[in-house]
C-alpha cells in the first residue's frame, strides 16, 4: 500500500505546484472550460471551446477572476491565445519526449475550484496534419475522456513540465496538441493575430473514385494563375503523393505552406504534366 499511498501523494503534490498556472474560461451562457497561463498576460486554452467568443472571463488559481480578449485564434492547432493580467509567470518548460503508459497529469479549473486527473499515455504516434491542415508535433493519446471543463487543460509531466493541452478529437478521444505545436502557434498569434494559410486559388472538384480534383474554377491574380493552371485540368499528385480527395489538398495547405513552391501533377486533355506553383497567402476576410 504505501507505493500506491506515495504515488497518491506525490500526485497531489504536482497538482499543487502547477495550480497557479491553471485557469479556468468562461465565456457565453457559463460555458466553462480549462487553460493555463504560458506565459505572464498570455493564456493558451482549446479554440473549438469557445468559438468566435472575443472576450471571456478567466478564473484564476488565487480566486480572482481576470477578463481576458482574444488575441488571435488557430483552428488547424485548436489554439486560442488570449491576454489578460495574470500572475508574474515565465515560459512553462516543455517536457521531453513521453512514451506509451508514461504518466500524465490533466489539470484544469473549473469555475471554483482546481480539477486534475492523473492518467497514462495510451499512445504515441509521428506527426500528423489535422483535418484544417495545422501540423501537430506528435500523435498522443490519453487513456481517458475529457469533459467540457477539461477541454483545453494542461497535460503535465511528472516532473512538473508541460507535455501539452488536451483537446477531444471528432470520435472523442483525448488528444494532446503538444508544447511545441502550441509555441509555434502563440509566437504567430502574438504577432500577428492570426495564423496565415496557404492559397492555390482554385474551385475544386473531387474526380470519380478518388482519382484527383478537378478544377472548376480560378481566382483572379492567384497562385494558380501565375502558374498556369487552367479550368478543366485535373489535380492528380502533390509533390509526387496522389491525391485522392479535395480535402487532400486543403490538409496541405497549412500556415507552413505559405511561399513554398510546390510541384502539381496535372491531367489537361488526356495528358500529364508537372505543373510548378509557388504558394501564397490565404486572402483574409
Amino acid at each position: 500500500m504505501s507505493i500506491l499511498s506515495d504515488l497518491s501523494n506525490d500526485a497531489a503534490a504536482l497538482a499543487e505546484q502547477v495550480a497557479p498556472r491553471v485557469v479556468a474560461v468562461e465565456g457565453a451562457n457559463d460555458r466553462i472550460s480549462s487553460g493555463f497561463i504560458w506565459r505572464t498576460v498570455l493564456v493558451v486554452t482549446a479554440e473549438e471551446a469557445h468559438d468566435g467568443e472575443d472576450e471571456l472571463t478567466l478564473h484564476l488559481g488565487n480566486g480572482a477572476t481576470s477578463k481576458a480578449t482574444l488575441a488571435g485564434r488557430d483552428p488547424s492547432t485548436d489554439v486560442a491565445l488570449l491576454r489578460a493580467e495574470t500572475p508574474e509567470l515565465g515560459d512553462w518548460a516543455a517536457a521531453d519526449a513521453v512514451k506509451p503508459a508514461s504518466f500524465a497529469l490533466v489539470a484544469g479549473r473549473g469555475e471554483d475550484s482546481a480539477i486534475a486527473t492523473l492518467t497514462s499515455v495510451g499512445e504515441v504516434g509521428p506527426a500528423w496534419r489535422s483535418m484544417r491542415g495545422g501540423r501537430i508535433d506528435a500523435n498522443i493519446v490519453l487513456a481517458l475522456r475529457l469533459s467540457a471543463r477539461t477541454e483545453g487543460a494542461a497535460v503535465v509531466a511528472p516532473d512538473g513540465k508541460l507535455i501539452g493541452m488536451a483537446v477531444s478529437s471528432p470520435r472523442r478521444r483525448a488528444l494532446v496538441i503538444p508544447a511545441s505545436t502550441i509555441a509555434r502557434a502563440v509566437a504567430t498569434l502574438n504577432e500577428k493575430g492570426y495564423v496565415p494559410r496557404g492559397w492555390l486559388g482554385v474551385m475544386l472538384h473531387p474526380v470519380g473514385s478518388g482519382s484527383g480534383a478537378i478544377v472548376l474554377g480560378i481566382e483572379d491574380g492567384s497562385p494558380a494563375t501565375a502558374a498556369g493552371l487552367l479550368v478543366g485540368d485535373v489535380i492528380t499528385t502533390w509533390e509526387g503523393d496522389a491525391i485522392g480527395s479535395v480535402g487532400s489538398i486543403a490538409q496541405r495547405l497549412g500556415g507552413s505552406a505559405v511561399g513554398s513552391k510546390v510541384k502539381l501533377g496535372v491531367s489537361r486533355g488526356g495528358n500529364a504534366h508537372d505543373v510548378e506553383v509557388t504558394l501564397g497567402e490565404r486572402p483574409r476576410g
